[in-house]
């Protein structure tokens, strides 16, 4: 069970820094590249297939396999770019034969206990990984310099329980022993008929994989159902914690209780699980019509609405158990299935296949405007791609036996289960302290204020210049700006692009700001927020018109000294979008007759272009009012602006870019006297 669970927990670290390094590697591109290829490792299962009739993965070799995914995981801290993205991949290929061979193993055992114990690794494994992120303010705190130590003593731990583990001798049903060097038979016994057919096979490890992608496409980091909807973040985080809490009990302590539920019920579960689900992201998606007229759409939350938006999430957190009850009868059935090594293999392989596929379409459904050909086909269909998902899960439960829902209590002894519950109750308990603990509690600053300083910058969603992670340092460059209010572009986090991570939360928890994270991430648009602290007051985002990648702006006041200022964030389109000329023009009409203005961003036009010069027949360019400090960046070649109406333009006393390489995009700071 220990060794599971921390086999799961890597798996979910070591996928999500593979996809982010290739994410990170293409980004910079703008397009896909060569590092896109490092995605054949997901496919490691064929090598299974080509073990002869009779031949199973031995022991030496599953021990070797199992140390190479703990070694990759352990070292993946120090490495940056293309050695990253190896060696995260070969991890995550190392795991993908992992599980199987784990599981062929298991076929000389109780499937029903190996079953459950399966099941408990993955909750177990999740709630670890949960814990871990809430420590960090929705970073994994392993993966910070001051805390790899917990890394390291795990994946210590790990490496001695694979090594004793799989070299003791198993026990099969009847309590027969085979011995070390037999622990998988020669041949398969013919006397063996095999009521479980290679399509049922497929099925049930397509639904495997389906749950280990919705794990860790949105359940391995609570803040991601956080941004969907606007949600409470310690209210999603309680409930599903709890709610894993609740499913280990059960299999311990209250078996029975599965065992009620028939085959009619489980698929009600399922089915109930799966609509209120893709229900959850639908009514939280917009839907932006090919017509300029319908532009600007602006969204307007109203309590009606954020209670139907958010009432499917709640409902949907709470049948969050049948996941795991679902991985649980699956792994049942595949370990009775008794499947050879060659056909398990080559199932694991077209589950993999499926994983690849949905890894691109969620990804796309941000960056279709950069694939050709089938890119726009995912504009607006983020509900459709977890659709799929959900069915992967719940179709291949219409296989399961009715004698696979009977659940015994586990042969585990008192005192054993005691144990597991208490480091349940402690993950569980750690989870919710840190989130009550670490959330932000902003205080208006108290005095008078003689000057504000404003920074915009884009962070490139958490990478430098280079493609390589660097929040810690991006963090740093606000931290030492010191501004009372702050605009972040391209902060769309929350996926698994960057990580499930949520650089939002972090600034504002470390500052304790206010903070408004602006377009919603199921949207499919790049990310906008604003931090302050001052309140934040009326903050929505709205919608322009789009030929390309959509695009948005944050509007807001913030009173600072009884005066109101109007906030504007922007992020238009990319340079070759023709569009972007009426994007910038919607902007304009928006601020029309408004006083103390300030509009920043990234815009994506140079100056003496067309956008530029309508802009500044309406708004002054703070640096070209009081511009001090270039910061080493050519200012002809410059396309992020802060913009303030005329009202304020005597009072703007210096602006500066800064930022060095932390990110691709140079901040910009300016202060304004009051």
């Amino acid at each position: 069970l220990t060794l599971l669970t921390l086999m799961f927990l890597f798996f979910f670290q070591l996928i999500s820094e593979f996809i982010e390094t290739i994410f990170a590697l293409n980004l910079i591109a703008l397009s896909l590249n060569e590092n896109i290829l490092s995605l054949f490792f997901l496919f490691s299962p064929i090598l299974l297939v080509f073990y002869r009739r009779g031949k199973s993965f031995s022991d030496k070799s599953l021990i070797v396999v199992g140390e190479l995914m703990i070694f990759c995981n352990v070292i993946n801290y120090f490495l940056i770019g293309q050695v990253k993205m190896i060696v995260a991949g070969i991890g995550v290929g190392c795991f993908f034969i992992f599980l199987p061979a784990f599981i062929i193993r298991k076929t000389h055992e109780d499937e029903e206990q190996s079953g459950m114990v399966l099941g408990l690794g993955l909750a177990i494994g999740l709630s670890l990984l949960i814990m871990l992120r809430t420590i960090g303010s929705t970073f994994d705190i392993t993966t910070y310099y001051l805390f790899q130590w917990i890394g390291w003593i795990l994946a210590f731990v790990a490496s001695l329980i694979v090594y004793s583990i799989l070299l003791m001798p198993q026990k099969v049903i009847d309590n027969e022993k085979f011995s070390r060097t037999n622990v998988f038979p020669k041949k398969e016994s013919n006397d063996i008929k095999k009521s479980t057919s290679n399509n049922k096979i497929l099925g049930f490890t397509i639904g495997l994989i389906s749950i280990l992608i919705l794990i860790f496409f949105v359940f391995s980091s609570p803040t991601v159902l956080s941004r969907w909807t606007e949600g409470n973040y310690l209210v999603i985080t309680v409930i599903l914690t709890s709610t894993i809490f609740i499913f280990i009990y059960m299999i311990m302590y209250k078996p029975h209780i599965i065992t009620k539920i028939n085959q009619r019920k489980l698929l009600l579960w399922n089915g109930l699980f799966i609509f209120t689900f893709v229900l959850t992201i639908a009514l939280n998606q917009l839907y932006f019509p090919p017509y300029y007229s319908e532009y600007p759409i602006v969204v307007n939350q109203t309590l009606t609405t954020i209670i139907m938006q958010q009432l499917p999430l709640y409902i949907m957190l709470i049948l969050f158990p049948i996941v795991l009850i679902d991985f649980t009868l699956l792994s049942r059935e595949l370990i009775k299935a008794k499947p050879s090594t060659k056909n398990l293999g080559t199932s694991f392989t077209v589950a993999s296949l499926f994983f690849l596929l949905m890894i691109f379409a969620v990804i796309f459904t941000t960056v279709w405007d950069y694939i050709p050909l089938i890119g726009p086909f995912f504009r607006d269909m983020y509900w459709f791609v977890f659709l799929i998902i959900g069915l992967g899960v719940g179709i291949p439960i219409l296989g399961v036996k009715r004698q696979t829902l009977i659940f015994s209590k586990l042969k585990k002894d008192l005192k054993i289960k005691m144990k597991i519950m208490l480091i349940m109750g402690i993950l569980t308990g750690a989870t919710i302290i840190s989130v009550v603990i670490f959330e932000t509690r902003p205080v208006k600053p108290s005095g008078s204020v003689d000057s504000i300083k404003v920074l915009s910058y884009n962070i490139q969603q958490g990478y430098d210049e280079n493609g390589k992670k660097n929040f810690e340092g991006q963090l740093k460059v606000i931290k030492d700006e010191d501004a009372d209010i702050i605009g972040l572009i391209e902060s769309d986090f929350c996926r698994i692009s960057s990580g499930n991570s949520d650089i939002v939360r972090l600034i504002a928890n470390e500052l304790n700001l206010y903070s408004y994270y602006g377009p919603k991430t199921v949207t499919g648009n790049f990310g906008l927020a604003l931090l302050s602290k001052h309140p934040i007051k009326r903050a929505r985002t709205f919608y322009m018109y789009s030929i390309g990648e959509q695009t948005a702006t944050i509007e807001a006041e913030i009173e600072i000294e009884g005066v109101t200022y109007n906030i504007y964030i922007a992020h238009l389109g990319n340079y070759e979008d023709p569009s972007q000329r009426s994007q910038q023009i919607t902007i304009l009409n928006r601020l029309e007759n408004k006083e103390n203005v300030i509009l920043m961003g990234d815009f994506n036009f140079e100056i003496d272009t067309n956008r530029y010069n309508m802009t500044v027949e309406e708004l002054d360019d703070c640096w070209e009012l009081a511009g001090d400090d270039d910061g080493g960046f050519d200012m002809d070649d410059r396309i992020d602006f802060i913009f303030v109406s005329d009202d304020l333009s005597d009072d703007v006393e210096e602006c500066n870019y800064l930022g060095g390489s932390n990110s691709d995009h140079p901040a910009v700071s300016i202060e304004i006297d009051v």
